[in-house]
């Protein structure tokens, strides 16, 4: 999506805490490190290529456009919402989330609960990059359609509002707004942020990024 684009946008908005961020891209490098022990096929690059899915949407873009402003969508709210839940080791909760990630790329055979409530025989191993990544993302799009529940949306209305104020003042161009696909949906109803954009007055283009369940969203300056 932003490969495409000509332009830089005004800024990009991304679903995290900037301190969460900068705590959690620092076990990068032991998913990469773990992953070049567990898959041969798997050189320097591809694994550190890989590890940058962790909390990839912060700096997904800073390849492309290494020089633009990013809005911390959950700034004030995920370091203590994280602390709440950490009972007192956000070190331990930020390590189990690398965990996780990692789990996913290291055990790609793991079948999802449709495939288990099927009787699915599980996959090979993959033996490419190519084939790693297109089980982990079709695991991973399973899991989170059926583990999606009540929507929260006090943050959909909370990120519409810091977008919006980060945009006053801004003619043309456009920004980019890395969040869950079902926050950017747009049949998912009025309440969901980008339907809260589009009755703002920004034209969105909400894209899906099938099957791992992110989306970078679109929207134009120019309907304001």
């Amino acid at each position: 999506m932003l490969g495409k684009e000509d332009t830089s946008p005004h800024f990009v908005a991304v679903e995290w805490e900037q301190s969460v961020f900068e705590q959690l891209v620092q076990w990068r490098p032991w998913v990469e490190s773990e992953l070049r022990r567990r898959w041969s096929f798997l050189g320097h690059e591809d694994s550190k290529e890989l590890s940058r899915a962790l909390a990839w949407e912060a700096d997904a873009h800073t390849e492309r456009f290494p020089g633009v402003d990013r809005l911390w969508l959950e700034a004030g709210w995920q370091q203590a919402e994280i602390e709440r839940r950490a009972a007192g080791s956000v070190d331990d909760f930020l390590r189990g989330l690398a965990r996780c990630m990692l789990e996913q790329l290291v055990n790609p055979g793991r079948l999802t609960m449709s495939e288990f409530l099927a009787n699915a025989a599980p996959p090979p191993d993959p033996v490419s990059k190519h084939e790693l990544i297109n089980r982990v993302s079709r695991r991973a799009w399973s899991e989170a359609t059926e583990s999606w529940g009540p929507h929260d949306s006090q943050r959909d209305a909370r990120w519409a509002d810091g977008i919006s104020q980060r945009s006053v003042g801004l003619r043309g161009g456009w920004i980019a707004i890395a969040v869950g696909w079902a926050h950017a949906d747009p049949a998912g109803g009025r309440e969901r942020l980008g339907c809260l954009l589009a009755s703002r007055g920004f034209r969105v283009n909400s894209v899906c990024l099938a099957p791992d369940g992110f989306t970078v969203t679109r929207a134009d300056e120019g309907a304001r």
